[in-house]
């Protein structure tokens, strides 16, 4: 009886160090872009154009990533003089620790292509930026990348910035994973 007490024990600690171990999604409210409020923009997505930077963001329902019902539409008209002056936040934050690899995987695209666009993990500790340039393709496209923490906070944030004026972006389906 002790003996099977043990294998149970033993096996019930691998499958937890497994579990604790392997690569997580994140849950994040409304990552996807589908869900909108009363006045026709994302929850939980903050869209920046300031310092002489311009753009129209909008929500598209029509060409949207295959199985998902709304996009992110940003039609840019004029960049800042800095990339982060024309931006889109995703407003909730996620923990992490030093080291951790997180994954973030997005779908987008950019109608007349070569569109460039930055993915941007931050959290509130100086120094702790960290930025990927994308060149989209005129189809719907899935681009993936990880980074390692360079901090340990609450504040964990992705932002996307948009560098190629008078253009269209579409983004949709993002997921990020630990």
């Amino acid at each position: 009886m002790k003996l099977t007490n043990k294998f149970i024990l033993t096996l019930l600690t691998v499958f937890f160090h497994t579990y604790l171990f392997s690569q997580k999604t994140i849950e994040l409210k409304n990552s996807d872009l589908e869900g909108v409020n009363s006045e026709g923009k994302f929850w939980w997505w903050n869209n920046v154009a300031k310092n002489g930077a311009d753009a129209t963001f909008s929500v598209e329902d029509f060409d949207t990533n295959p199985g998902s019902s709304r996009a992110l539409k940003i039609q840019t008209h004029k960049l800042g003089d800095k990339g982060w002056f024309l931006s889109t936040q995703f407003n909730q934050k996620f923990k992490g620790q030093e080291g951790d690899k997180i994954t973030v995987t997005f779908y987008a695209k950019n109608r007349s292509g070569n569109g460039k666009i930055k993915l941007v993990l931050q959290s509130d500790i100086k120094g702790s930026f960290q930025g990927k340039d994308f060149i989209l393709s005129e189809d719907w496209t899935s681009y993936t990348h990880t980074f390692n923490l360079k901090s340990n906070s609450n504040n964990q944030g992705i932002k996307f910035w948009y560098m190629t004026e008078h253009t269209e972006f579409l983004l949709d389906d993002l997921s990020i994973s630990k």
